[in-house]
């Protein structure tokens, strides 16, 4: 420590405080044009709102400033601490020399809709900050910072139809018989389940028209084809007849199709905490459009033994069942993972959990698989 104030007096940084919040005579500000936006769908290219910030202080010789814009619902702490699923921030750097920045009706609309996840017609609270780092001090320096909010209200630009169409799912090639693509989020996300038969089928956006459409790549990417003719390339691929969920993000240029022969899986027993053998109150399973195939359960199991139901409130109804009854799971990698579809319910075959504890239960209906994984 010794050695660090005596760098610090010999920099002339002592009353800099650069472990302190910067505090000068005239801090850096931000401004905006607006403290209140209403949004308009026949306005979208207009200026909605400008933020001007001021020059950020001196630090000393040698020493220049990065800014950073940043931009988050208001309370949200611009998202610090949480996982990358969870923020919503956006943080962007700033060129040299700019000190301002300016959205059009169209983009601000657009962040509402799906950086935020905000419908139209509401209105959202927004914090902003501008954020001066310091760069090449002779010791860390903490940023100028400044933080001021305004109140936007959105609107809904309509839906954007999309369609399926092929042999897999319309029953031919013919363009103007395509199946709609329900839209789960507004001009973004998609989500269709329903029967499917071994073939292959485009998205497209035009009823008749081949193109524009959205193809799959590797990696379970998807693009935005306005050129390119129907290929066995570029077309989505079904390989077995069945019910199957398909699921298209095309803000984040991603898709996933998997087969789930079953809409619910329900845990009942008295392993299962709370539940017991009650089939009216079975627990059911988290089922997720972006991982079709598996369901999964995190939490606590009791020591005892649980089946999975498929039908809730039917004993008589179609069960998932090990080969075996009694068949031990302990949460490691010598479970027996195969599954048995019973359609009545018989024979009564259960699992059984030894010891009370937090697991993970995960039961692949297409794969007829199931993996218990203690946390």
């Amino acid at each position: 420590m010794s050695l660090i104030l005596v760098s610090c007096e010999d920099k002339g940084l002592e009353n800099d405080g650069w472990l302190q919040d910067p505090n000068f005579p005239n801090p850096l500000t931000i401004d905006l044009s607006k403290k209140e936006v209403v949004l308009a769908k026949d306005n979208e290219n207009a200026n909605a709102i400008t933020f001007t910030w001021t020059k950020g202080n001196d630090r000393g010789a040698g020493t220049s400033l990065t800014y950073f814009f940043r931009m988050d619902i208001q309370g949200k702490n611009f998202s610090e601490g949480l996982t990358p699923d969870e923020t919503t921030a956006i943080t962007e750097e700033i060129p040299a020399g700019v000190f301002t920045k300016s959205y059009t009706v169209k983009e601000l609309n657009s962040l509402l809709l799906k950086n935020f996840k905000r419908p139209g017609g509401v209105v959202t609270n927004l914090e902003v900050q501008i954020i001066a780092r310091v760069n090449n001090g002779v010791q860390y320096q903490k940023p100028e910072v400044s933080t001021s909010g305004f109140a936007v209200t959105s609107f809904s630009p309509g839906p954007l139809p999309l369609f399926m169409v092929g042999d897999a799912i319309s029953g031919s090639w013919d363009y103007s018989t395509g199946k709609i693509l329900p839209e789960k989020t507004e001009r973004t996300i998609y989500n269709f389940i329903g029967d499917f038969t071994i073939g292959s089928f485009k998205v497209i956006e035009k009823p008749s028209s081949e193109l524009p459409s959205y193809d799959p790549i590797a990696g379970n990417k998807i693009v935005y084809n306005e050129t390119s003719p129907r290929t066995a390339d570029n077309v989505f691929k079904v390989a077995e007849a069945g019910r199957h969920s398909f699921y298209l993000d095309i803000d984040k240029e991603i898709y996933a199709f998997g087969y789930v022969p079953y809409e619910n899986v329900y845990m009942v027993g008295n392993a299962i905490t709370g539940i017991g053998w009650d089939i009216g109150k079975a627990k059911p399973m988290t089922w997720d459009p972006k991982n079709p195939e598996v369901f999964i359960f995190a939490g606590q199991f009791d020591a005892g033994e649980f089946k999975l139901a498929l039908d809730l409130g039917n004993w008589g109804g179609r069960f998932l069942m090990p080969a075996v009854n009694g068949t031990v799971i302990k949460g490691n990698a010598n479970d027996n993972t195969t599954v048995q579809l019973m359609p009545n319910g018989s024979p009564d075959n259960k699992w059984v959990i030894e010891t009370t504890g937090q697991y993970e239960l995960t039961v692949n209906p297409a794969k007829m698989t199931i993996v218990l994984k203690k946390l």
